[in-house]
């Protein structure tokens, strides 16, 4: 008589185990993906912060021109592509005409993600109306 003592696994064992360890991993890989997804657009957020809050500095020293002496330098067009955006990749929108709210919208694209959120910060810049004869 032929005693069978089994001492480890069968090949069926170890392809059951190959294949819940695969789908696990699988799963860690998808979420990892996703999560880098998220971070990179978390990214794009805070760089677009940055470059609306440029937008409201670079303004800062001509404030006196154009609220007094030349508003349409806001409309100048080396003007606006001084106030643009440092990376090709953000997009700036302002208003058709300076205000002492100013609204600054900057947009880009990220098409890896497919939850249809708007990619885009608005950040309004409060200016102070200066004194009638300030000086730049």
């Amino acid at each position: 008589m032929l005693k069978n003592d089994s001492k480890g696994f069968s090949l069926l064992e170890v392809m059951i185990a190959l294949i819940v360890a695969t789908v696990a991993l699988l799963g860690l890989a998808s979420g990892q993906l996703k999560s880098l997804q998220y971070i990179t657009n978390s990214f794009n957020y805070t760089v677009s912060i940055i470059e609306a809050n440029n937008v409201i500095e670079r303004i800062w020293p001509h404030l006196c021109e154009l609220q007094q002496t030349n508003p349409s330098l806001y409309n100048d067009t080396d003007f606006r592509n001084y106030l643009s955006p440092q990376i090709d990749a953000y997009t700036l929108t302002l208003p058709a005409n300076f205000s002492n709210d100013l609204q600054v919208e900057v947009t880009w694209q990220d098409k890896r993600l497919t939850d249809n959120l708007e990619n885009r910060v608005v950040i309004i810049g409060t200016f102070p109306t200066l004194p009638d004869g300030c000086t730049s």
